[in-house]
């Protein structure tokens, strides 16, 4: 993780395989079998036609990659629903700062093999139907597997898991919290109603996920998790639609008021965007946004450490929707050990609750790469 920082601006760039691996293998003992997700996952070329089409292209013969790469480009998207052409210039010009920046500190490394290898599209091959109802924990400093049909997963330390519809959350309350401990940080990456999808969906039912209307994500009993130093983590598109119901409607519901807002940023493996800023925010943008909330009754200096930062940069996994650990920034201003609970999961993290109906789909074992440290 590198800080950044332009005049009185901050960026965070997040290195979102190394992250993980730190996450997942810190309290491991010498010796013993640690996993890091594949380097192929973070090949995130340039966009004349990204890595997933690319990959859609090379594997043609098969019905479900000509569907992908079908999806991809059937619809542009018609003018509507984004920010606004003046904040998206003025935003233009500070990433294209940063990442001059980020270029004269050389914080990409070069990758020696530029050919695009193909990397078999396991996650596709899974959906929320393959797994039961169930939950898990695992409360170790080792990890542990769990085996649904062909697949094994892997469960990384000190983690607790629901695979469970959100619907049933209030239910699961006093599983979530048999002692009243509230959690320190909640992160949601709502499945909100999304064109990709919609048409994936249509293309073949079971690549998409089931989305959720705002009405429907307000009836999480947020309110009911949260204490007066909590933060929440909201995922959201460039939709003013959702960014609306989201300050609007979502966080009064759950007595929450908005701390910060801020940008995901996403670069391609030679440190460039992974497509150009629109600034007449008519078409695809290479970001997407990130609200932090805090309770209505914490303190006006609460989080401002937070408010500095402009933008996170990472580059992003080819998979859809993968997004980057935020723990590892949000640390410093949450208490040792945090209690932290991440809803609409698809992967486990320590210290972390997760919950969601695809919570194990990014645990696939054959995701991961497994090495042992030596003693030496």
């Amino acid at each position: 993780m590198y800080k950044l920082e332009i005049r009185n601006k901050t960026a965070i760039y997040l290195d979102h395989r190394e992250l993980i691996k730190n996450m997942y293998n810190n309290d491991i003992a010498v010796g013993m079998e640690m996993f890091e997700l594949r380097e192929e996952i973070f090949h995130f070329h340039d966009r004349g036609i990204d890595f997933e089409d690319r990959n859609a292209i090379k594997r043609s013969k098969t019905e479900e990659y000509k569907l992908a790469v079908k999806v991809r480009k059937s619809k542009k998207r018609k003018s509507e629903n984004y920010t606004s052409t003046p904040e998206l210039s003025n935003l233009q010009i500070i990433i294209e700062e940063f990442l001059h920046l980020m270029e004269q500190e050389k914080i990409f490394k070069p990758i020696e093999n530029n050919e695009i290898e193909i990397f078999p599209r396991h996650w596709e091959e899974i959906s929320s139907e393959d797994f039961p109802k169930f939950n898990g924990t695992n409360a170790t400093d080792a990890y542990q597997r769990c085996k649904f049909g062909v697949h094994s997963f892997i469960i990384p330390p000190r983690c607790k898991f629901y695979n469970n519809n959100v619907d049933e959350l209030t239910k699961l309350l006093p599983q979530l919290m048999p002692t009243s401990e509230f959690f320190d940080l909640i992160v949601l990456d709502p499945p909100w109603r999304n064109k990709y999808i919609r048409r994936l969906k249509r293309a073949k039912q079971e690549l998409g996920y089931k989305m959720l209307n705002t009405v429907e994500l307000s009836q999480m009993p947020i309110e009911r998790l949260v204490h007066k130093q909590s933060i929440l983590a909201i995922w959201c598109t460039n939709s003013q639609d959702h960014q609306r119901a989201i300050v609007e409607e979502l966080l009064p519901k759950w007595n929450l008021r908005v701390l910060h807002i801020m940008h995901w940023v996403k670069v391609n493996t030679k440190g460039q965007l992974i497509g150009p800023i629109d600034t007449s925010g008519t078409k695809k943008q290479p970001f997407e946004m990130i609200y932090l909330a805090c309770h209505l009754e914490s303190g006006k200096d609460f989080g401002i450490e937070l408010q500095k930062v402009t933008a996170i940069f990472s580059i992003p996994s080819i998979v859809h929707s993968h997004k980057p650990p935020l723990l590892p920034w949000l640390k410093n201003v949450l208490p040792d050990n945090p209690n932290c609970l991440e809803i609409f999961a698809r992967y486990l993290q320590p210290q972390f609750t997760s919950i969601g109906l695809e919570v194990l789909k990014l645990m696939d074992e054959r995701l991961y790469s497994s090495y042992k440290e030596n003693l030496a």
